[in-house]
């Protein structure tokens, strides 16, 4: 069975993780519009090999749920991609029950590691699908084309929208309910570490920024070069959500030297745009996954689908694997 996966962020290579190991003789091929692996896991690169995560910072869950998905969880924490989150947050209320990991390596790391274990026959970048016929055969912006037995396509809802792509008025129609929230990052970089604070990641109350996170030591890495990410309210977002990165960087700036006057200019900073950053209205009913068409299946799955954590991706992983088992028998 040659099945497709559009998309090379966190659900997509869950799913290719676990159709791996449930369904035999199958062949994967993965597709990603981006020149590498990540998706919302993404992480921007400094000086001196320092790094901040993008999208996804650290994930919450709890006992139960590390349970639940043990099949997930295990791996990540018995290998060390995934470790427990020790540094001092402020301005985060949760539940005594909930526990924090991060991923020592960056957010990616998590993705990489799942395209690693999956075996992927074959995974190439920068490939834009523009068509799916109903018939499985898949068309990309370059001109390339190819046919499938199964297509499963975990880009953001409005990117789905995009494809010439069969599916029934109804679906469509939910499918255009879906919302996404868009921020910015700020993210700096020093050539030390200079920054003086009480805490290693912050929640704020500002009208421009929610999050802060002095990244190398959220990570424990005290010793290492400072790298600073700060993530802009949904608010802020959705008010500048035509604006570029390069014309919302002085007001970035500004706001930061407004909120931390007494930090030393780092030795470089820019702005990053996740025009799709979280869902905030999902699919109706959270389904996990929709079938767009079933003569040669094609499956949209995602955090559209459930909700935009951890916890989500797994989720629509786990109900797209149990729906293409079930289309195969």
């Amino acid at each position: 069975m040659k099945v497709l996966l559009i998309g090379c962020g966190l659900t997509s290579t869950i799913t290719a993780y676990l159709l791996r190991t449930r369904i035999p003789n199958i062949h994967l091929t993965l597709w990603d519009k981006a020149r590498g692996p990540g998706g919302r896991t993404s992480v921007r690169r400094g000086p001196n090999g320092t790094f901040v995560d993008l999208g996804a910072q650290f994930i919450s869950t709890d006992a139960s749920t590390l349970s639940k998905y043990s099949i997930i969880y295990e791996p990540l924490i018995s290998s060390k991609t995934l470790t427990p989150m020790n540094c001092k947050i402020e301005g985060l209320s949760d539940s005594h029950q909930t526990q924090h990991f991060i991923a020592p390596s960056g957010a990616n790391s998590l993705v990489k590691y799942f395209l690693n274990y999956a075996n992927i026959d074959c995974t190439k970048f920068e490939r834009r699908v523009s068509a799916i016929t109903s018939t499985g055969k898949v068309t990309c912006i370059c001109g390339s084309e190819e046919s499938f037995d199964i297509i499963v396509i975990t880009a953001p809802v409005p990117q789905i929208l995009q494809m010439d792509c069969p599916m029934s008025q109804t679906v469509r129609s939910e499918l255009e309910k879906v919302v996404y929230s868009t921020r910015f990052t700020y993210n700096m970089f020093y050539q030390k570490p200079v920054l003086e604070t009480e805490w290693d990641v912050q929640f704020l109350d500002n009208e421009t920024f929610r999050y802060v996170s002095i990244e190398n030591r959220k990570r424990e890495q005290h010793t290492s070069p400072d790298c600073v990410v700060f993530h802009t309210t949904k608010e802020f977002g959705q008010k500048h959500i035509k604006e570029t990165t390069e014309s919302m960087f002085q007001m970035l700036n500004d706001e930061v030297n407004k909120l931390f006057p007494e930090w030393p200019l780092p030795e470089s900073s820019n702005v990053h745009k996740w025009l799709y950053s979280q869902v905030t209205t999902p699919y109706s009913n959270s389904p996990g996954c929709v079938i767009l068409n079933e003569s040669i299946p094609i499956l949209a799955g995602g955090d559209s689908f459930t909700k935009s954590t951890f916890n989500g991706c797994i989720e629509s992983a786990l109900q797209i694997c149990e729906t293409m088992e079930n289309l195969k028998s």
